[in-house]
C-alpha cells in the first residue's frame, strides 16, 4: 500500500486538486472534510477527470472536486487482507485504487501499480505491501 495518503478538502476546484496530484505524484486524491482521514467524502481520480470534466469540455478551474469525485462510501480493504482478496475486489468492482482501513481509520491506499510490484512474492499481504 502507498502511504501518506493524499488529501484535499471537497470545494476545491478540480484545477487546485490536479495541482496537488501533480506536486505528490499521485493518481488519485481522497476527499475528505477538514483534511481529516476518518471523514472521507470521496475519491478523486485522474481517469474520473478526463471522463467527467475533460471529455464534457467543463473548466477545471470552475468545477468543485466534489461535483466530479466518486463519493463515499468507497470500497476498502484491510492491511490483514491477502493481495488475491484485494485483487479480486479490484478486478470485480473495476476500481484501480482501494483504500486500506484498519479500526476504522484509512491507513494507506493500494493500487493496481502496488498489486503489480507484488507479483511473483509468495505470502504477500496487503501490510507488507508498503511504498
Amino acid at each position: 500500500m502507498t502511504y501518506p495518503i493524499v488529501t484535499v478538502k471537497p470545494d476545491i476546484t478540480v484545477f487546485e486538486a490536479i495541482q496537488v496530484m501533480v506536486r505528490e505524484n499521485k493518481g488519485s486524491v481522497l476527499v475528505a472534510e477538514d483534511g481529516l482521514l476518518k471523514e472521507v467524502v470521496g475519491i478523486a481520480t485522474t481517469s474520473g477527470m478526463f471522463r467527467r470534466v475533460f471529455a464534457k469540455g467543463l473548466d477545471p478551474k470552475k468545477v468543485k472536486i466534489s461535483e466530479i469525485m466518486t463519493p463515499a462510501p468507497l470500497i476498502t480493504i484491510s492491511s490483514n487482507d491477502s493481495v488475491e482478496e484485494a485483487a479480486q475486489l479490484m478486478r470485480v468492482h473495476k476500481i484501480r485504487r482501494m483504500p486500506v482501513v484498519e479500526g476504522g481509520a484509512l491507513v494507506g491506499i493500494i493500487t493496481s501499480n502496488d498489486l503489480l510490484k507484488c507479483v511473483g512474492r509468495l505470502g504477500c499481504d496487503v501490510e507488507n505491501m508498503v511504498i
